[in-house]
């Protein structure tokens, strides 16, 4: 079905050459910087993306095109007959401006002009599929792992947003600790041991003799074969489990605990 949308913060743009980068920001036309002759960018890119993602071929284009533009003349521009780089400044240093093609431009929101002289030149830019509006999604409560009991993945499973390493270093960066504890642990795989303080061991919820040849359920340790100094802890289910399997293999985990 075919639908007419307008960019939106998080929508996805490319070049020909790969540079490709999400919206950040959506602003109006007069909070842009222009130049003397009010000319206005319809994108600003960071121009530490070209030595990063190695696509020098995307300034070539524009300065190629602004070139061009200014001189009202056609070159080819296939990969096999591609002007060198002293070509095309040339031709910008002919049309007034510096041999790479900055220019002086104004700040949209005072008036002033900016210190830093700002490259402006037409460039081809493709929107891509990947949109904001086709990756939205809100989970309160849904359905978990049946083995770890995490939030399964994938947005047809109604699975949960990932949260990843990023996310928490953004939120240990803000001090957000108590928020972090509850997207990563209350929110997610929440659980339970009990924990004996004498020889620091995992004691299970078993039925355990007392006097008079009842049994009652409750835990039990069965390596002090006892059930005092039983500390019940919070931990995720996650840890719980990795626990459950390395005694399986015959290896015993410690938990050193304090009293609250």
């Amino acid at each position: 079905m075919l639908q007419v949308r307008q960019p939106c913060v998080g929508d996805k743009f490319a070049s020909m050459h790969g540079q490709k980068g999400v919206v950040g920001l959506l602003d109006s036309q007069e909070n842009f910087p222009f130049t003397c002759q009010g000319i206005v960018p319809d994108i600003v890119i960071n121009p530490h993306g070209f030595p990063t993602r190695q696509t020098p071929g995307q300034l070539l284009e524009a300065a190629l095109g602004k070139g061009i533009a200014l001189g009202g003349m056609s070159r080819f521009a296939t990969p096999f007959t591609t002007p060198s780089v002293d070509v095309i400044t040339e031709q910008l240093h002919k049309a007034g401006f510096s041999r790479w093609g900055g220019e002086s431009v104004l700040n949209g929101h005072n008036g002033e002009r900016m210190r830093s002289l700002v490259f402006m030149g037409p460039t081809y830019y493709q929107r891509l599929t990947h949109m904001a509006e086709d990756k939205v999604k809100l989970r309160n409560t849904g359905p978990v792992h049946p083995l770890t009991r995490q939030p399964v993945v994938d947005r047809k499973r109604f699975g949960g947003v990932k949260f990843g390493e990023m996310e928490r270093d953004c939120l240990l960066a803000h001090g957000a600790t108590a928020n972090l504890q509850e997207r990563l642990f209350t929110l997610s795989d929440v659980s339970q041991l009990h924990i004996c303080q004498v020889c620091e061991r995992v004691a299970n919820v078993v039925l355990r003799p007392v006097e008079g040849g009842r049994k009652v359920r409750g835990p039990y340790c069965g390596f002090c074969k006892s059930a005092e100094n039983i500390l019940r802890i919070k931990v995720p289910y996650g840890a719980k489990l990795l626990y459950q399997e390395l005694f399986s293999m015959g290896i015993c985990l410690k938990f050193e605990t304090e009293a609250s």
